[in-house]
């Protein structure tokens, strides 16, 4: 464990940074580095939880962990329970994979929001991953990941087809829960379709990918006014069973922050440089791992503003000893520090 006097020292540093940030001149203070929210509309605690990830230091990194959807506490308790620290970022599931009924899901989405409503209000980050079954067919982990032809597909994402009503009626669902999160003030990083450059999901290396992105983008900002969300696009690392970030990146002006998926300690140097590439000055983070980044992997690629651990992967891939070492180093944001900095 770090001493006492080490915490101290980051709480008062992230402290200044909250007064450079967020002081009362901030109406007239301009972030060089903070690119606007996509969403025009975007709401002031979004656009504050932006202007932060803008401005994580280089080298300090926000920790997160993963919960499902039937237990949206369970990892992130255990890891403070093994670490004596939560995570700064929480991040949830809104979709259904256990063929649950409609009354079913929709009770354990309603859990996901009451936790996530307590999570943002003792200071921390909420994020939701939706694994969205085929419109249509049973909610299954099955129909996340069916096959589906690049023609198949195209019904999906054409107006006026079946497919299409039944993927408008799939958003609009979401969208419920998503609106009552709004109607607390909650911030959400949203990510939805990722891992979309591999070909596991059936979003998956389709070559117009970004009109499923645009559908569920325009339905969630100009119907539903889902003005809390910020907009995470998270593609999996491009290695050898996904193609390059850029043939189904939905445009800087459709996304806030870009977040690779990077398992087995795969931390490449290009894979960090690529996407800091392409986000034109965004955050970008590590939207899924299970292997706990190093301290050389933060110290060579320190622009990373999250990491978010994924479920059970938190413990089956790294000693209890691991866990305690990296949570209290002091150069990882846990969720005391950000109530210090987003409160």
């Amino acid at each position: 464990m770090k001493s006492h006097s080490i915490r101290f020292w980051l709480q008062r540093v992230l402290l200044l940074l909250l007064v450079l940030l967020f002081s009362v001149s901030q109406q007239s203070f301009i972030i060089a580095d903070a690119a606007p929210p996509v969403n025009s509309q975007a709401s002031a605690k979004a656009r504050q939880l932006l202007t932060y990830l803008s401005n994580v230091p280089e080298g300090t990194l926000i920790s997160g962990q993963h919960d499902y959807l039937e237990a949206p506490d369970e990892q992130n308790n255990k890891l403070q329970q093994i670490s004596g620290q939560y995570a700064g970022l929480h991040g949830y599931e809104f979709g259904g994979l256990a063929n649950q009924s409609h009354a079913a899901l929709q009770e354990q989405r309603q859990r996901v929001v009451d936790s996530a409503i307590q999570w943002s209000q003792s200071g921390g980050i909420v994020a939701i991953t939706f694994h969205q079954a085929l419109p249509g067919k049973p909610k299954t982990w099955k129909n996340v990941q069916t096959k589906l032809s690049q023609a198949e597909f195209n019904h999906y994402i054409t107006p006026g087809t079946p497919q299409y009503r039944q993927l408008i009626a799939d958003i609009d669902e979401v969208a419920l829960s998503l609106k009552t999160l709004r109607d607390a003030d909650v911030p959400v990083l949203w990510r939805p379709y990722h891992e979309m450059n591999g070909n596991w999901f059936w979003w998956g290396n389709k070559q117009n990918y970004a009109q499923l992105w645009n559908v569920m983008y325009d339905r969630f900002v100009n119907v539903h006014h889902l003005n809390n969300l910020l907009w995470v696009w998270s593609p999996n690392a491009p290695n050898a069973y996904s193609t390059p970030y850029s043939r189904t990146f939905p445009g800087i002006n459709r996304v806030d922050i870009l977040a690779a998926d990077i398992y087995n300690n795969d931390y490449k140097a290009s894979y960090y440089t690529g996407l800091l590439k392409l986000a034109q000055g965004k955050p970008i983070g590590i939207g899924e791992s299970n292997i706990l980044p190093s301290a050389n992997v933060l110290k060579n690629q320190p622009t990373w503003a999250y990491a978010m651990t994924w479920g059970k992967e938190l413990s089956t891939t790294n000693s209890q000893s691991t866990i305690r070492t990296f949570m209290n180093q002091n150069n990882i944001i846990t969720r005391d520090l950000l109530n210090e900095a987003l409160r």
